[in-house]
């Protein structure tokens, strides 16, 4: 009963809760808006969204106007 339990709580969040915070991309993708799939995001950089590779995140470098 618990692996059910856990399976249903598994779907749930990769339907509902993963979607409403972040997208899967491709790399080509990522680099077409000016980002980067690497594991971690520099401090001048914010993630945008998981790339298809394995746990790697698509960074885009924010540009501050002084």
């Amino acid at each position: 009963m618990k692996i059910v339990y856990y399976l249903l709580h598994f779907l749930c969040y990769m339907t509902f809760i993963l979607q409403a915070t972040c997208s899967l991309i491709d790399a080509e993708r990522c680099t077409k808006r000016y980002g980067n799939c690497r594991r971690n995001c520099y401090k001048r950089e914010k993630q945008i969204d998981i790339c298809f590779s394995v746990r790697k995140i698509c960074c885009l470098e924010i540009f501050e106007d002084d």
